[in-house]
């Protein structure tokens, strides 16, 4: 009895490996929810083994603002500015995923964004996913038609030394 069902065990978990084929890839919406977590702990090292080897960081400010950051060396740099302050709050709105490729759009607050007079402003940002992991992060786009993101912008190009 006992390897009679040893043996129909081990078929239909055959059958399901063939059906469902390699192990799923990690989910892109679990890995961004990881990452805003690590984020605002505070774990850079965490939030870090989200990203590939090669990955490549894009943003419209910060470290990498001025070029593309590449590697994680490069990414830690920018991630441990990140963490650094302590006012910033980011909070997903809407998420997007089509195969490998994440899009979301969510809300930021900060002092800095404060002193322009405005309590949030509404960014998107496009994620890649390869093996599991963030391959490539292009942010953060602004919302131009919404009012406070506007305003913000309006602020942040005439006060450029806050960048």
């Amino acid at each position: 009895m006992l390897k009679s069902f040893a043996v129909s065990s081990s078929a239909a978990l055959l059958i399901l490996v063939v059906a469902v084929g390699p192990l799923a890839q990690a989910d892109p919406v679990a890995v961004q929810e990881e990452l805003f977590d690590a984020l605002a702990h505070g774990d850079v090292p965490s939030a870090l083994s989200l990203f590939t080897d090669d990955a490549v960081i894009d943003a419209e400010s910060g470290l990498c603002a001025r070029a593309p950051c590449v590697g994680k060396a490069a990414i830690q740099k920018d991630l441990e500015r990140y963490v650094a302050d302590k006012t910033r709050r980011v909070t997903p709105l809407n998420t997007y995923v089509s195969g490998d490729v994440m899009v979301t759009r969510f809300e930021a607050r900060s002092a800095t964004i404060q002193k322009a007079g405005v309590e949030r402003i509404i960014l998107w940002g496009i994620r890649e996913m390869r093996g599991g992991k963030i391959a490539s992060y292009r942010c953060c786009m602004p919302e131009r038609t919404d009012p406070q993101t506007a305003r913000f912008l309006d602020w942040d190009y005439a006060h450029p030394s806050t960048r």
